[in-house]
């Protein structure tokens, strides 16, 4: 019985700083690089939005325009997350559990993860949807 009881108490605290280990990668901010779906092969995968060849005849600032055509995550310490979507802005909160990922109600399996690149997939996703990110500098 005392076998089974330290056994459990290995594994739990294994499992937790395994799930820490994620969230500590997770800290910071992330530009989305790749966008892909494995639902068509003869389909090409969405290109990185180069603001650089946005025509000059728009009016507002480039360095605007480069904000609001990129996709931004930004994890936080305290568990709440910023997201940037093209221009559209929200805030909400995260948690890591063994490799899924929540944001929000929404959830995601984290595929690959290190210092400069983040990988996740929609968990129970129609098209396996994968994004992939690298840290911003």
């Amino acid at each position: 019985m005392k076998i089974l009881i330290i056994l459990t108490l290995i594994i739990g605290i294994n499992s937790c700083s395994a799930q820490s280990e994620y969230e500590e990668k997770l800290i910071g901010k992330w530009i989305l690089i790749n966008e892909t779906s494995n639902w068509d092969e003869s389909i090409e995968p969405l290109e990185e939005i180069n603001p650089e060849s946005v025509s000059d005849s728009i009016t507002e600032p480039k360095e605007k325009l480069k904000e609001e055509l990129i996709t931004t995550l930004a994890f936080n310490k305290d568990k709440t997350i910023h997201v940037n979507q093209m221009g559209n802005k929200f805030n909400s909160i995260y948690k890591v559990t063994d490799s899924i990922m929540f944001i929000g109600s929404r959830e995601y399996i984290i595929v690959e993860i290190d210092e400069n690149k983040l990988i996740f997939k929609d968990k129970d996703g129609l098209f396996d949807k994968h994004y992939e990110y690298k840290r911003d500098e």
